[in-house]
């Protein structure tokens, strides 16, 4: 089986593939739908400016020692003061992006309270086509290839707990104040007796080799399940961060539906930037279908290391404008050396479903 990271034009810097795109398969049979969350959201403006090139800066705010706001709705937050802020985009210098290490995370824990597995099915499809690279004759027949999706990108930020500049996959969901993108958990708090990721965090979508085609964001809030910081069980490992720059990230990238409900099987296009996959500098694809992985998880068969943790798992992804609906989010991999699966909590909507609707009008 092979994997092999999108090509991207070098004059255009948007991704142009004209070989065959084979039709998407998708979950049939008595496994209910789930149930539509948000809308998509057109890309409004495709072209982007690329951020100056960065100079070495000052560290970010940082929340050290800060507890989490809980609110009562069963999340738990942390808001920045407003006014001027450090911006993160000068402080990861080309020099700091390359050097940052995928925040790496294993199913050991859930593992040992997860209870049977049923046998992981392989992916059905990957997406592969390196610049110059042929398909490989047995995959041919069952490779899809699809457009990279401009609405997933990278997380850059300081790790609180380590020190460590760490990287996470993540990608721009639809809401009213046109501001949210949806990633792990783990990637914006630490867990029980810890504290949130805040310092240098960055966000830059359709990311690739250190470049930012269309700029990047900051935060304002970041938002986690209240289980998530009490217990750290996979199945709170989502989170939301509301985004702030020069422009709505919606208006630069356009921006994902949001699915909650439904079954633990269906086919996925799962995108992320796992390190063990040219680096993590490129962006990546998993296709197959899914199944029930134990205490509100599901799990795919794909061999992804970290660094893809927050990535979109796509119910529909569409190959034409880029964006799709998001079901999932990547929590964690089976094995940090030699992963062979990776999993993601349940999207319910009595936790992603509230945490959605708590900051889908968030301005700040």
């Amino acid at each position: 089986m092979s994997h092999s990271p999108f090509h991207r034009s070098v004059a255009s810097r948007l991704l142009i593939l004209s070989a065959l795109v084979l039709p998407l398969l998708y979950a049939t049979g008595a496994t209910a739908a789930p149930t539509r969350t948000t809308d998509r959201a057109g890309t409004i403006d495709r072209a982007g400016t690329a951020d100056p090139a960065g100079t070495a800066g000052t560290a970010g705010p940082a929340a050290t020692g800060v507890p989490a706001t809980v609110d009562a709705d069963g999340t738990a937050r942390f808001t920045r003061a407003a006014g001027p802020a450090t911006d993160p985009a000068r402080y990861w210098t080309a020099r700091r992006l390359a050097a940052a290490t995928p925040l790496d995370e294993t199913a050991k824990t859930a593992a040992a309270t997860g209870g049977a597995r049923t046998p992981l099915p392989r992916p059905d499809a990957v997406v592969r086509y390196a610049t110059g690279e042929a398909a490989p004759a047995a995959a041919a027949r069952r490779a899809v290839q699809l457009n990279e999706s401009i609405t997933v990108g990278k997380i850059f930020f300081t790790n609180s707990t380590t020190g460590a500049g760490n990287y996470c996959s993540a990608s721009v969901v639809n809401s009213a104040a046109r501001n949210m993108v949806f990633t792990a958990a783990h990637c914006l708090h630490d867990g029980p007796g810890r504290t949130w990721h805040t310092a240098n965090w960055m966000f830059v979508p359709s990311y690739r080799d250190g470049a930012r085609p269309y700029g990047s964001w900051s935060w304002s809030t970041l938002a986690v399940p209240s289980g998530w910081v009490s217990t750290r069980e996979r199945q709170y490992d989502v989170g939301v961060a509301l985004v702030i720059g020069s422009r709505s990230v919606v208006d630069a990238v356009g921006a994902n539906g949001l699915f909650t409900g439904g079954g633990r099987t269906y086919h996925y296009d799962i995108f992320g930037y796992p390190g063990n996959r040219s680096g993590g500098e490129v962006q990546w694809v998993c296709s197959g279908t899914s199944s029930d992985g134990g205490s509100n998880r599901i799990e795919m068969g794909c061999p992804w290391g970290g660094g893809a943790s927050g990535g979109p798992w796509y119910y529909r992804y569409d190959n034409s404008t880029r964006i799709g609906d998001v079901h999932g989010v990547t929590s964690y991999t089976n094995d940090r050396d030699n992963p062979s699966y990776i999993g993601s909590p349940y999207f319910s909507d009595a936790v992603v479903g509230t945490l959605y609707r708590t900051y889908a009008n968030r301005t700040w």
